[in-house]
């Protein structure tokens, strides 16, 4: 542990600075290692950037604190970045909070800035208020843009599936994912090629991600169809969750781009 000369001499700088000790550390790797991840770095990526600030930030310093001597140097330097960055994050969105809580105090039926403390909340890993903001947001929907609409429904749905409630979960991705859609009756339904608006991708990637969890093949493979149709190719992380499931997206997604070039189809 800590045998990286950079690793080291800068996680004894942040941990002095916080007024920690390297037992603190032990204690987060010992915690990170209970995850049982098979790709930290992964993880990392996608932690990166879907707003849950704090857990990339401790997955970073563990996965920096296990790094040996002979770490590529872009690999430690990366994860100090993700860490530097993660920092900055934070100290901005405390800095935000009581600007916030004041709006809020002065218009209490604003719902984007609710939506905005349950954003802020979810980064500080105060996962409760957080849900908590979403929820009062959504009950003062006449006020709520699509964007922030469809937000708040995908981060109640991330509560869920964090918890392992992956129907519950799957229920909120689907709303926020068909929200300025027709309503068909079959929320599975792959509406045809040029027919409907993309839907939500960031709650069609965690569909998707809730699908592989639950083990439903079929279901999976028609929404990664949509996907590909709307969206191309499906990113890393949720396309690791469906190889488990025994899906090859980017095999499906290289044979689909080869059948419509084939075909004399071009993207527009």
């Amino acid at each position: 542990m800590l045998e990286n000369t950079c690793a080291r001499e800068y996680l004894t700088a942040v941990f002095q600075a916080e007024g920690k000790n390297l037992d603190d550390l032990n204690e987060l790797i010992s915690r990170v290692a209970q995850e049982d991840m098979e790709d930290p770095l992964l993880e990392i990526r996608f932690l990166r950037h879907s707003g849950a600030t704090v857990q990339c930030l401790n997955l970073a310093r563990a996965v920096l604190a296990l790094c040996c001597e002979d770490s590529p140097l872009p690999l430690v330097a990366d994860l100090i970045e993700t860490i530097e960055e993660c920092d900055a994050k934070l100290l901005a969105f405390r800095e935000e909070l009581p600007r916030l809580r004041d709006a809020l105090h002065q218009d209490p039926e604003n719902g984007p800035n609710l939506a905005r403390i349950g954003v802020v909340l979810f980064a500080l890993d105060d996962r409760e208020n957080a849900l908590s903001a979403f929820t009062a947001a959504l009950e003062r929907r006449a006020t709520l843009c699509i964007h922030w609409e469809r937000d708040c429904l995908n981060n109640i749905g991330w509560d869920h599936y964090q918890r392992g409630e992956y129907e519950q979960a799957l229920g909120w991705f689907q709303h926020a994912c068909r929200l300025n859609l027709p309503e068909t009756g079959n929320l599975f339904e792959v509406p045809a090629e040029g027919s409907a608006e993309p839907p939500y991708r960031l709650a069609l990637e965690n569909v998707l991600l809730t699908l592989a969890r639950m083990g439903r093949l079929g279901d999976a493979t028609a929404r990664l169809q949509e996907y590909h149709s709307h969206f191309g190719r499906l990113p890393d992380y949720e396309a690791r969750a469906l190889e488990k499931l025994g899906l090859q997206p980017d095999v499906i997604y290289m044979r689909t781009r080869i059948g419509n070039r084939a075909n004399g189809w071009e993207d527009s």
